[in-house]
């Protein structure tokens, strides 16, 4: 008994009331096109793919095929295999109704139609399946997709209890599953294999022997060389900055240096600074006494020179009242030198006097009214007379008019009171009301005038007792007034005139008084000039002892003024000593105060990495101030540093110098970045040696790449002589051979030659990748792979080549193709699809698990008989049972099934199957060979 597929059964599905297929050998199925061949083939994918996912209904989608399969719950697809471990088994999916889902079982047992019929004729549906199975003696399993897979492709790993092994393929390895069922769908229908799809296929059922990788070549070309770039970053960082890494190196010896000398001097500073407070307690307390004892002698020296001052002013005054006294008795005696007695000067007195009472009379006798009370009254009218012309111009438009309009008569009553008369009158060039500011003089004047009295800062004035300034007048009325006063104007001149003349009188009358009174005082002066001579001896002598005592007193004065400005001099010596002695303090406390190592790094600065300080191990008191101020600078200088030398380290940072980051504090990295520095030859020696290293390493991964082509090529060969093992139609070589995507595997080998070549010992500078290649052809490759990469997502051995079908006829060069269908005609394309994706199935299933499948062969009426015969071998041998659809018959085949038509069903019936046998001689004829 020959294993593997022995009936293909559908029941009201895809358009059959009901189909039965023998799968035993080859078949020929015969309907015109598009009467169902290809959707009874398709129907297996649902029993032998499962996964929707890689089903393939052609122009149909999956969801619309399942309508199509399962229209109901009665709807059936049944496949009878016959199993080498387990013998004949039933596997089939039937619908679950509205749903157009299906379930899948399996049963030990032959296909027996009538097991799927109820005793009324009627097909069984999905609910009463396993009861009605049951009660013909069978068995059900029912699976999910998943289960029922696993099952058929011997991956189930639990069973259920008496659950039969219905493993159909048994692969070489599991994982070959997919790859074997993607295959198998080409194979339902061979047509429709493309070119792209057998390189995929052949690179899934090789993927053991070939490298799993997914190569990003950039990202393996930055990894090998990322410590390489690394590196030289940081040496390049160096190299281009070694100025700021030399101002880094002299600031922290600055700062080691300036750790020491503050170290040293800090106890002296202390010292220094403890014995200048005692210097100064003593110093001020000795000036301030100094000072104190020079004031009070120059206090009693200031009390004697007051003394003496007032002597001396005394002294002079009488020395000065002697002198005045002789001047006077000179200056009398000249005025006096004619008038020898006092009798003269008493007559002009006399005649005088009687000349004076005579002009009084004189004067009382004239006119009581003057000329200047008449200019009053002149003057006064004349004013009034101008202000009435005034008034009489602005009759018609002046203030006291604005307000008027403006204000209540409450309000302009007060106000007239208040203002003079003339700014009542003035005209309209010589005020200006705002409108805007009227309300708030309004309320104002409201509030300025409280109950008749008007309130002021200071004082309150009672209106009622005031009279108003103006009251506007006719024209007529100011004209009659203007007359009046020009009348009276006149008349006042007059009489001024009139008065002129005693005005003379009286001012003769003024010279007599003012001669009586001056021969009175010369009288007066007679007399002191005989008092004066009658004194002259006496004052004479007191003359001369006055000088004397005057002359003593300035001599004692200078005496005491030169003790003064010595007693000066030394208070200002004291003084000075003592103000820079205090200046001196306030100079130091000010420096202490700010003398910069308040911070905390200081209460530690001993305990921290410092040069010691040699200079001198003291100073002098007096050089404490320049002394504390350089310890400032130094402690403002530390602490700068301490700003600077970070910021320097994080611009170095910055700049790419990060190599000593994180190793143990700043300073030991400034002291790594200064050594760093000074051994760059070093360094870029060993960058050469860690270049050598990761040029090989980045090649591994293309060595990967090309093993792996290679293998394939390996493989193919095997390939090759499989498919190669009947022949094609007039084809004498037929072969799939992978033809090397030559850009890309000749950069994998320049780049994998160059690496043999670094191996060796050869320099590596063209390598690197931040600089300008000098290899051209090298960077031309290394940009490939990187392009190529980029482009793809990444590389695999699959794009080091393209797959090319190698035909040649007997006699003629081959040729070759990278599509298929374009190799030959139509039935050699035909042929060449069968062979391979049967080969491409026979390289995947376990050879030792021999179950004969089918395969399917549309429009095969283009073949030739020896072509047909030769097919069917082929697929024989690989374990195939090949099914032709045609429209006619073909009689290469076992079988001969026609496909009928029934009340709008398709129908294929086993009374209907056509067994055909080779001619040959009746005694060779098997008894079987009848027709069905």
């Amino acid at each position: 008994m020959q294993y593997g597929f022995q009936r293909l059964v559908m029941l009201g599905s895809a358009g059959y009331q009901r189909a039965e297929l023998p799968l035993d050998a080859a078949v020929s199925l015969i309907a015109p096109n598009n009467t169902g061949k290809t959707s009874l083939i398709n129907a297996l994918q649902f029993l032998l793919i499962v996964d929707k996912r890689r089903m393939d209904f052609g122009a149909h989608d999956v969801e619309k095929s399942r309508r199509f399969y399962f229209p109901n719950n009665s709807a059936f697809i049944l496949l009878e295999v016959a199993l080498p471990t387990t013998g004949t088994v039933v596997l089939g999916c039937v619908g679950k109704g509205v749903s157009h889902d299906y379930e899948y079982f399996a049963y030990k047992g032959q296909l027996d139609m009538e097991d799927f019929r109820l005793p009324n004729g009627a097909v069984v549906t999905q609910p009463q399946l396993k009861a009605h199975l049951q009660t013909r003696s069978k068995l059900v399993f029912s699976y999910s997709s998943g289960e029922f897979s696993d099952a058929i492709y011997g991956s189930r790993k639990k069973r259920q209890d008496h659950e039969p092994d219905f493993t159909i393929f048994k692969l070489e390895h599991a994982s070959l599953a997919e790859a074997f069922q993607r295959v198998l769908t080409r194979t339902l229908r061979l047509d429709r294999l493309r070119s792209s799809e057998v390189k995929d296929y052949l690179l899934s059922i090789f993927r053991r022997d070939l490298p799993d990788a997914n190569i990003d070549f950039k990202a393996e070309w930055d990894k090998a060389f990322a410590d390489v770039n690394a590196d030289r970053a940081q040496y390049q960082a160096a190299l281009a900055h070694q100025a700021e890494i030399a101002a880094l190196e002299r600031d922290a010896t600055e700062r080691l240096a300036l750790r020491g000398k503050l170290i040293h001097n800090r106890p002296l500073i202390d010292t220094a600074l403890s014995a200048w407070d005692r210097h100064f307690a003593d110093s001020e307390v000795q000036l301030q006494n100094s000072v104190a004892d020079v004031e009070h002698a120059q206090q009693r020296l200031r009390a004697r020179a007051v003394e003496l001052a007032e002597q001396r002013l005394l002294t002079r005054q009488h020395h000065e009242q002697l002198r005045q006294g002789a001047a006077r008795h000179a200056e009398l005696a000249q005025q006096f030198a004619l008038v020898g007695e006092r009798r003269t000067l008493e007559a002009r007195h006399v005649e005088a006097r009687q000349a004076l009472e005579s002009q009084i009379a004189l004067v009382q006798q004239a006119s009581t009214r003057s000329v200047d009370a008449i200019e009053r009254e002149r003057r006064s009218a004349g004013q009034e007379h101008a202000s009435l012309q005034r008034e009489l111009a602005t009759l018609t438009d002046n203030l006291y008019l604005r307000l008027q309009a403006a204000l209540s008569s409450d309000q302009l009553a007060a106000l007239n009171v208040l203002l003079a008369r003339q700014v009542m009158t003035l005209g309209a060039s010589q005020f200006e009301i705002d409108p805007q500011q009227l309300p708030g003089l309004r309320a104002h004047l409201d509030r300025l005038v409280d109950g008749g009295h008007a309130a002021l800062p200071g004082i309150t004035l009672a209106l009622g007792t005031l009279e108003a300034q103006h009251s506007q007048r006719t024209p007529a009325e100011l004209e009659l007034r203007i007359g009046e006063l020009a009348r009276q104007i006149a008349d006042l001149n007059r009489q001024a005139e009139a008065a002129r003349a005693l005005d003379a009188a009286r001012a003769r009358q003024q010279q007599l008084d003012k001669t009586v009174r001056q021969i009175e005082h010369e009288l007066a002066l007679f007399d002191e000039l005989g008092a004066l001579t009658q004194s002259a001896p006496q004052r004479a002598a007191s003359m001369t002892e006055v000088s004397t005592a005057l002359g003593a007193i300035e001599t004692e004065q200078a005496q005491a003024q030169a003790a003064v400005q010595a007693l000066r001099d030394q208070e200002t010596h004291s003084t000075r000593r003592l103000a820079g002695l205090r200046a001196s303090h306030k100079d130091i406390v000010q420096r202490r105060e700010r003398r910069g190592d308040s911070a905390s790094i200081f209460s530690y600065l001993a305990d921290l990495p410092h040069q010691p300080w040699t200079g001198a191990p003291n100073f002098a008191l007096d050089q404490l101030a320049e002394q504390l101020e350089a310890y400032s600078n130094d402690c403002r200088r530390l602490l700068q540093l301490n700003e600077m030398l970070p910021h320097q380290v994080a611009e170095l940072h910055a700049r790419g110098l990060t190599k000593f980051s994180y190793m143990g504090g700043e300073e030991t990295e400034i002291d790594r970045m200064t050594a760093f520095a000074a051994h760059l030859p070093q360094e870029a020696e060993a960058l050469e040696r860690k270049a050598r290293s990761a040029v090989v390493n980045v090649t591994a991964c293309l060595r990967e790449l090309r093993d792996g082509l290679l293998t394939f090529k390996s493989r193919m060969r095997d390939f090759n002589r499989l498919i190669s093992r009947r022949q094609l139609s007039d084809l004498a070589v037929f072969k799939i051979e992978p033809a090397d995507e030559l850009l890309l595997v000749d950069a994998i080998e320049l780049l994998i030659a160059k690496a043999e070549q670094v191996d060796d010992g050869e320099t590596f500078s063209l390598f690197n990748h931040a600089s300008v290649l000098d290899d051209d052809a090298l960077n031309r490759a290394k940009q490939v792979l990187i392009g190529e990469g980029e482009a793809r997502g990444c590389l695999r051995v699959e794009h080091l080549f393209r797959l090319e079908f190698i035909v040649g006829k007997a006699g003629r060069a081959t040729e070759s193709f990278t599509d298929i269908d374009s190799a030959a005609s139509n039935g050699t394309v035909l042929m060449a699809k069968l062979i391979t994706g049967l080969a491409l199935l026979h390289l995947m299933q376990d050879k030792r698990h021999r179950v004969q499948a089918v395969c399917y062969l549309d429009e095969a009426s283009a073949l030739d008989q020896r072509n047909q015969r030769s097919l069917i071998e082929t697929a024989d041998d690989f374990g195939f049972a090949l099914i032709f659809a045609s429209p006619a018959p073909l009689v290469t085949a076992r079988y001969c099934v026609p496909i009928s038509t029934q009340g709008g069903f398709n129908h294929i019936s086993r009374q209907h199957w056509q067994l055909l046998e080779p001619l040959a001689p009746p005694d060779a004829l098997q008894p079987s060979a009848s027709a069905a």
